[in-house]
């Protein structure tokens, strides 16, 4: 009785760190990388995670009340990235262009066995930008809110 417990304790021990593992192996696979047009050359950043969010109650509203008035533009495109540590070349290319920058960011799977995506923007400004440093970890990240979001080659439109 003792060795078929001894056996299941090991094998559920073994299979744990297995997982464990694994799915630490699974994280890293993906490769992300951000890149901006910044007059005629391109900043390349390294990414490690992305979040995509379309708000269409943004909608430019018309200003039926006083006809001669411009109806603020809003962007109502999101593009939040997430890096290892602050990118500076990227963050002076956002902080320099505040009329906004095109680019792209692509996800491969270095096994080639799940699809890519390519995320592509138009006239992003950078939103907001967080930098944290402790001990033992470093993180960084930004939100651009973009004029237009293209996800694998569907456009989010209003």
């Amino acid at each position: 009785m003792k060795i078929k417990f001894v056996f299941f304790v090991l094998a559920f021990i073994g299979l744990t760190v297995e997982t464990v593992s694994a799915q630490y192996a699974e994280e890293k696979r993906i490769k992300m990388e951000i890149t901006v047009k910044e007059g005629n050359k391109q900043v390349i950043a390294a990414a490690r995670s992305f979040t995509v969010s379309f708000n269409r109650a943004s909608a430019p509203v018309k200003d039926t009340a006083n006809k001669n008035a411009v109806a603020e533009t809003s962007r109502g495109h999101y593009l939040s990235i997430d890096f290892e540590k602050q990118d500076l070349p990227l963050l002076r290319a956002f902080i320099q262009n505040k009329g906004g920058l095109d680019g792209q960011l692509i996800a491969t799977d270095s096994y080639g066995k799940l699809p890519g995506r390519k995320i592509e923007f138009k006239s992003a400004v950078l939103e907001t930008m967080n930098d944290q440093m402790t001990g033992d970890y470093g993180s960084a990240f930004m939100t651009l809110a973009c004029e237009e979001l293209i996800i694998d080659g569907v456009k989010l439109a209003y």
